[in-house]
């Protein structure tokens, strides 16, 4: 399994929008390309911070979807929302 890590910043007056476009369109439009689990989490005490994880079966598969065009929607999405963004990939070893 591989798993992508994102962490970023949504605008305090953009965040209500940003969740219900991640429930309705990001969310859905990614695990129907195949990603397993897409989870987004907001520590706790609020502020601007986020996190995103999206699970994969393999290294090969992730490269794959993130690629596909079907994908680009989402991504602008996102893109709209999101700033200061990094990301991780982590493989499991258990």
């Amino acid at each position: 399994m591989v798993m992508a890590i994102f962490e970023y910043d949504v605008a305090l007056e953009k965040q209500a929008e940003y969740i219900r476009m991640t429930q309705e369109e990001i969310k859905p439009l990614w695990e129907s390309l195949g990603c397993k689990s897409y989870d987004v989490w907001q520590p706790t005490g609020g502020g601007t911070g986020f996190v995103k994880s999206m699970l994969f079966e393999d290294m090969a598969g992730m490269k794959q979807i993130m690629a596909n065009q079907a994908a680009e929607p989402a991504k602008k999405i996102f893109g709209r929302f999101a700033e200061n963004v990094s990301r991780k990939v982590c493989e499991k070893r258990t």
